[in-house]
């Protein structure tokens, strides 16, 4: 491995393969298969690794992400809400359904400062990395140091910065990558707030699905959400969709068609 500057701790010291979104998230269909990656306009690639960026982070640097990723792996499986979680199940049960396909789960979560670092961790990797798959993470350069020193455990963010609410595929489904994209969805009227347009950056991994909403600062909308918003309650409220419905199987769909696998 080459010597280098690591961007998590600015520190010198010996590069390590560091992954953008956790290895036991990011498995093949079968064990020891190779992934297929394809997307708009590229030639599919197989690769025998989940991604990881070789010029990331050193050993420290890995240790602390490594960190958090043990919790939330952990986390994440033991409440079912990825699909490595969930054993022989192909559903996980649903306590309110909303609208066909649509429902709502509520988790308990003990440590919700722990859940809120590591999903900032996705975030500054993505942002950090130069794989072309994360190209669409994008902030400005401020934003991005406030939250590398997040992750680094120097400063704590408020709730408002960059928050993330969460949506689980609630059947089970092909097993696939994703790389994270930016989007806006639509957030329906709450309280005094009308609906509105909201940019996010949207990252699936392991049937779960998490928007970063693209700000650093709200009036107090983020806040008011209570629970609805990953890490600032013991509790978590977030919906749910079958895999059918889903924006992953549409998508999903469209890359398969259009990319030529001869």
């Amino acid at each position: 491995m080459k010597i280098g500057t690591c961007k998590l701790t600015l520190q010198k010291g010996k590069f390590v393969k560091a992954h953008i979104i956790p290895k036991a998230f990011t498995y093949p269909e079968e064990s020891g298969l190779p992934f297929t990656q394809g997307g708009s306009g590229r030639k599919p690639v197989k690769r025998w690794s989940s991604w990881y960026d070789p010029r990331l982070v050193t050993e420290e640097g890995e240790r602390i992400l490594r960190d958090l990723d043990t919790w939330a792996i952990h986390y994440l499986r033991s409440r079912r809400l990825v699909w490595s979680g969930w054993g022989a199940m192909l559903e996980v049960p649903v306590q309110k359904f909303v609208v066909d396909g649509w429902g709502i789960r509520r988790v308990d979560v003990p440590d919700p400062a722990k859940l809120r670092l590591f999903l900032l961790s996705l975030l500054w990797r993505a942002a950090a990395t130069d794989m072309f798959e994360f190209d669409e993470v994008t902030m400005p350069p401020d934003h991005l140091e406030r939250l590398r020193r997040a992750v680094l455990g120097e400063t704590q963010e408020g709730e408002a910065f960059y928050p993330a609410t969460l949506t689980q595929l609630s059947t089970m489904g092909i097993i696939h990558n994703h790389g994270a994209i930016a989007q806006s969805k639509t957030i329906p009227a709450y309280g005094q707030e009308p609906s509105r347009s909201v940019p996010i950056f949207r990252f699936y991994f392991d049937g779960l699905v998490v928007h970063f909403h693209r700000q650093a600062e709200d009036n107090g909308y983020t806040k008011e959400l209570g629970s609805h918003v990953a890490g600032q309650e013991n509790e978590l409220v977030l919906s749910t969709v079958t895999f059918e419905r889903s924006f992953q199987f549409e998508n999903l769909m469209w890359v398969m068609a259009e990319t030529d696998y001869s």
